[in-house]
């Protein structure tokens, strides 16, 4: 089975903060400016935590606001996501050997895809401070979908602009949220413990594999590339 999956790949797609780049985003606190922000106008229920992130936050606020009060809502949130994320991406740093990475893959003709709840400007702000973003085939952010992740709009998007069938990608991320955006694609997931979530908490949504980090990917592919191929040599004749 891990044999036929290497086979069949033809593209990885990977998220960014904290796969990639150092995860520096205060999430949590901008959780919390939106919690205020809704008990200042009598909308908090018990139900809207820190523990949601701000899209799942308004994925259920959409389910009982009228259209012009979630539309609203949605672009004063989405507005200091953006300050927040640019603010980030004018410091964040690179991995350690993620450009090495990214043209090994690219040598095992792979194309590369990006998923990202981040907005397009602090997205591209990043890429273009790093001159990486020639490296990616397909870039679906916050504003390209009416769907964020842990749906599977976004990464299905991906597949469609390149081309590819669910068995023939895999998304490769460091939060639960990828993992279940995976799932809900139905495309395979490795998890890496380079993001703020413990091994033992990513390991709890199940993902197809878990590296260390984005520069093990090459050596996990190969490696099943590897055990494919002995497979077939060892297949005894019908």
């Amino acid at each position: 089975m891990l044999g036929a999956f290497a086979l069949k790949l033809k593209a990885v797609i990977l998220d960014m903060d904290g796969t990639i780049t150092r995860f520096n985003i205060d999430y949590v606190g901008m959780r919390r400016v939106a919690l205020a922000e809704l008990e200042r106008m009598n909308l908090r229920t018990p139900e809207l935590t820190e523990q949601l992130t701000i899209y799942l936050l308004l994925k259920k606020l959409k389910e009982r606001l009228d259209a012009e009060t979630y539309k609203g809502l949605r672009r004063r949130f989405y507005g200091l996501l953006e300050e927040m994320e640019i603010r980030a991406a004018e410091e964040v740093a690179l991995y350690p050997g993620v450009v090495s990475t990214l043209r090994e893959l690219q040598e095992r003709n792979l194309m590369i895809g990006l998923v990202t709840n981040n907005g397009r400007a602090g997205t591209n702000l990043t890429l273009r401070r790093f001159k990486i973003a020639d490296f990616f085939k397909a870039i679906v952010t916050r504003d390209d979908s009416e769907e964020m992740k842990p749906d599977a709009g976004p990464v299905k998007q991906v597949l469609t602009e390149l081309s590819l069938r669910p068995e023939e990608a895999v998304l490769v991320g460091d939060g639960v949220i990828d993992i279940q955006a995976a799932k809900a694609a139905d495309i395979s997931s490795v998890a890496v413990g380079t993001g703020p979530l413990s091994v033992e908490r990513l390991l709890q949504a199940e993902p197809d594999f878990v590296l260390g980090s984005i520069n093990d990917l090459p050596g996990l592919i190969d490696l099943l590339a590897s055990e494919s191929q002995v497979a077939a040599n060892t297949k005894e004749p019908p």
